[in-house]
């Protein structure tokens, strides 16, 4: 018999694989991933194709993005620890992300690379993403799996 080491002491493999699908079924059996996700990719085409949206190639990857690190973090925290519901994150851990988030992109990036620029419109986003993820997202996903 197969066991994977966890904190709460020995478990069998087939706890492993459970808890890993049950994190990526959280992960991807969710609209607002899917959203993060699609308009993500959506603005990248539009900026490499050369069909820029104005408004939202400036900062709609900058608010999807707190949202979703902190999503896929939640998803990778649920098979690590092998829990059945997501943690819910307090608020001074969410607003850390785009804290961080703004300290490397909108103050170190711009120092060593040319092509990275700062914005206070980009330090704005990131906020409001978090907190969008920290009074939308999370309270639906808590919700959807709290049975």
């Amino acid at each position: 018999m197969v066991y994977v080491f966890n904190l709460n002491g020995m478990w069998r493999l087939s706890y492993a694989y459970r808890s890993f699908f049950r994190a990526l079924v959280y992960l991807l059996d969710d609209p607002y991933f899917q959203f993060y996700s699609i308009s993500w990719f959506l603005i990248r085409f539009t900026r490499t194709s050369g069909h820029l949206i104005p408004v939202l190639n400036n900062w709609l990857t900058d608010f999807v993005f707190v949202p979703l690190i902190i999503h896929v973090a939640q998803s990778v925290s649920l098979c690590i620890l092998g829990t059945s519901k997501p943690y819910r994150y307090p608020l001074f851990q969410i607003l850390l992300i785009p804290v961080l988030t703004a300290y490397i992109f909108e103050y170190i990036m711009p120092r060593i690379t040319h092509h990275h620029t700062s914005d206070i419109f980009d330090v704005v986003s990131y906020f409001a993403g978090g907190l969008f993820y920290r009074y939308i997202h999370q309270t639906y996903s808590i919700k959807k799996y709290a049975k």
